[in-house]
């Protein structure tokens, strides 16, 4: 560790209020670290920047750790790797489309911590073993400082499964002046970083990596005692643009893409020039109009990676988020202020659009019927979809979505649910909707249907019947965007998404 001084400026004495961690993860199914952890109210600004505009403008001495510096550096190769994903796809995985991680968990989910940090590990050891054989670093993104506790070891996984998301679908059957900066961490710790920037410049970012290096390189001198003072002080902002609304200072360039109209993808200004530019800050009238990074630019969200629960125990399936990265600002005895990592866990739900958007993208599609012929009873997801789709093919042809004309109803009588085809299979089989009206829920199963011969003796003869016995009719859960999401991800293959069978939802009708 070592501490130096960089403005001449008195240090703040006054602590500023703060409010535990947990706070600002409302809802959160699980939290890592200490929920209790006191941190600075946020302002909408990413952690790591708003550590350092703070320290400035308050004249706060300010904390900077190998995981917070490295954990920013990860989330924004995982980004670069998700905006360049097929582009990059040779180089990290030697498969196409998205290939699924799956892990077992005895019981039902769990909402320790403890047990999604195992469950981290977990996926993280399966996607090192699938890109083993790429010539890929598995501890490229790994915070495993001297520094590094188990959160930030576990929010540095989280942001290497984000990164690779668009390769593998993760499954779970059952993330105005400072007054001193401390470094923290050995100078081994900052070398590995220096050490990683070749790694991370070989995947693409090379203009980034042009401005990490000579960063990485004065945070190595700086561990080992000899500062340049002159460099630190520009970490936020030169002495003479200090009335400026944009971040000039090289902490801007942490960040390869900014926020524009919704998107994390416009490319950093600051990357196109030299380390000790811009020169020139003048004022065009009142305004700084120079390149620079305003702080609401700067992407303050967290990395998430959607885990897909395949529920056994409770007879669903659903989805919910790890989300990690920089969470906070906390602050220390003597008011030191630093960037706080974490990880939680929350629910996710797959949104029914979303799919809609991937099928008529990808696969033959008609138009919806106009709204006059829309009307039919259905759950709300299936309701989404025809008021989109008006029939489609799927996977070649093994699947073909039936318009709302062509869709049947299988009565099988009053105690017993009876079920609405509709999706063929390419088996023979098809995918129908059960409705249970006690519990306003669908169910979704896949099983055979036969037309039975009309009689006009016998008109109290059901038309259709199911040729499966209950018994060996798989239940697949009550979401149809999640089920056709996993659908779309691997090439129609649903079997990992069976809850049940369809004699048990019979066994609940009272």
């Amino acid at each position: 560790m070592v501490t130096f001084e960089i403005d001449d400026v008195t240090p703040a004495v006054e602590p500023l209020p703060t409010r535990p961690l947990g706070e600002l993860v409302v809802g959160a199914l699980a939290v890592g670290g200490d929920p209790n952890t006191p941190v600075v109210e946020p302002n909408g600004v990413h952690p790591l920047l708003g550590a350092v505009g703070r320290a400035f403008a308050d004249h706060r001495r300010l904390v900077l750790t190998p995981d917070a510096v490295w954990l920013t550096i990860a989330q924004g190769l995982a980004q670069h790797i998700r905006l360049h994903a097929e582009e990059l796809r040779p180089r990290l995985v030697r498969h196409a489309g998205r290939k699924r991680l799956t892990v077992a968990v005895d019981g039902p989910m769990p909402h320790d911590p403890n047990s999604w940090q195992e469950a981290v590990e977990l996926f993280h050891k399966l996607l090192a073993a699938e890109i083993k054989d790429t010539g890929t670093n598995a501890d490229l993104f790994e915070c495993d400082f001297s520094t590094s506790t188990d959160v930030e070891r576990v929010a540095g996984r989280i942001v290497m499964l984000d990164a690779y998301a668009p390769y593998f679908a993760v499954w779970m059957t059952f993330v105005c002046g400072i007054p001193s900066i401390t470094l923290t961490g050995t100078v081994e710790d900052w070398q590995r970083i220096r050490a990683r920037l070749d790694a991370v410049a070989d995947l693409g970012p090379e203009t980034w990596c042009r401005s990490l290096v000579p960063i990485a390189d004065q945070f190595v001198r700086a561990a080992t005692g000899d500062v340049d003072t002159a460099f630190w002080q520009r970490i936020y902002s030169p002495v003479d643009a200090y009335g400026g609304e944009v971040v000039t200072g090289w902490i801007a360039r942490f960040y390869p893409y900014l926020t524009r109209h919704g998107a994390v993808a416009k490319p950093n200004p600051l990357l196109e020039l030299p380390l000790d530019e811009p020169r020139d800050l003048t004022l065009d009238g009142m305004f700084y109009r120079g390149p620079g990074v305003r702080s609401d630019e700067v992407p303050t969200t967290l990395s998430r990676l959607v885990v897909h629960i395949n529920d056994r125990v409770g007879g669903d399936n659903r989805a919910v988020a790890l989300h990690a990265g920089l969470v906070g600002v906390g602050q220390d005895d003597d008011g030191s202020l630093r960037p706080v990592a974490g990880w939680h866990l929350a629910s996710a739900a797959v949104e029914m659009d979303d799919v809609i958007d991937r099928i008529v993208r990808d696969h033959a599609t008609t138009p919806a019927q106009s709204p006059d012929g829309l009307w039919f009873e259905g759950c709300a997801d299936l309701v989404a979809l025809y008021s989109r789709v008006g029939s489609a093919t799927l996977f070649d042809g093994a699947w073909r979505l039936r318009p709302i004309a062509e869709r049947r109803t299988v009565w099988r009588g009053h105690r017993a649910h009876s079920i609405a085809v509709v999706i063929d299979l390419a088996d023979g089989r098809s995918l129908g909707a059960v409705d249970n009206s006690r519990t306003r829920t669908t169910h979704w199963v896949v099983c055979r249907v036969e037309e039975v011969p009309s009689d006009a003796a016998e008109t109290n003869r059901p038309r259709r019947r199911l040729v499966d016995e209950p018994n060996e009719v798989p239940v697949y859960g009550t979401s149809l965007a999640l089920l056709l999401d996993a659908a779309l991800d691997s090439g129609g293959d649903i079997a990992h998404l069976e809850t049940g069978r369809l004699d048990e939802l019979d066994r609940g009708i009272a």
